[in-house]
């Protein structure tokens, strides 16, 4: 039912500690674990398929695609080959404070399918958020908590992030991830010109779901 999805880029010690989090958190129907390389190091892969060899590690033929053209790359091949009906985005960097209820993700998304998706609230990391206290903090009235459902959730229009989070098969099978710079904010523009709105699982009091331990990007074309 549910495809994991993780996209890195040649740093060993954060793939290393994000599967394990990940393996050990994620509760729900997991059935497919793919893995998008864009190291563009052939070594690197193949050390990729023996630490990891229940998932499907995969990668552009024509090398290094970048932040964007990874994600381009890896929803083409999950379209192509993936049977599940919702794919949980992981980057090569997060790992989880406590148990996700990916089914109670899911709830979500069915009941409410103007909701392109439903991300994890990751710890406060740029200038701003740490002033402010927190991610949503920093524009505290674009967030709406919405508990009329058996799980609450607190919904914007503000970004689509690439942060780990929940979204269905029909957006992948609807649209393409942006070929461009700041593809992520193009993509959010596509998606709130449709009327798509997006969601933070949780209270908006809870403390972050997700820790983000990059310190530094590898990869290129944010």
């Amino acid at each position: 039912m549910i495809a994991l999805l993780v996209i890195t880029d040649g740093r060993t010690d954060c793939i290393t500690r994000t599967v394990a989090s990940a393996s050990e958190q994620l509760e729900g129907h997991i059935t497919e674990r793919w893995m998008y390389d864009d190291s563009g190091d052939l070594e690197h892969r193949v050390w990729l398929m023996h630490r990891f060899p229940q998932w499907q590690v995969f990668y552009h033929p024509d090398g290094r695609q970048g932040f964007g053209g990874a994600i381009r790359a890896a929803w083409e091949r999950l379209r192509e080959e993936s049977t599940a009906e919702y794919i949980f985005h992981l980057e090569d960097d997060f790992t989880f404070n406590r148990p996700v209820p990916l089914d109670d993700m899911i709830e979500i998304l069915d009941e409410e399918p103007r909701l392109a998706q439903v991300a994890l609230r990751r710890q406060a990391w740029n200038s701003a958020e740490k002033a402010a206290g927190g991610v949503i903090e920093t524009n505290p009235d674009a967030y709406t908590q919405r508990s009329g459902h058996d799980v609450s959730y607190l919904e914007h229009d503000l970004f689509f992030t690439t942060n780990p989070s929940l979204y269905s098969r029909r957006l992948i099978e609807q649209h393409d991830w942006p070929i461009s710079q700041q593809s992520e904010g193009v993509f959010t523009a596509t998606l709130r010109a449709a009327s798509r709105t997006f969601a933070y699982l949780g209270e908006r009091t809870e403390p972050p779901w997700v820790h983000h331990i990059g310190d530094q990007r590898t990869g290129t074309g944010y």
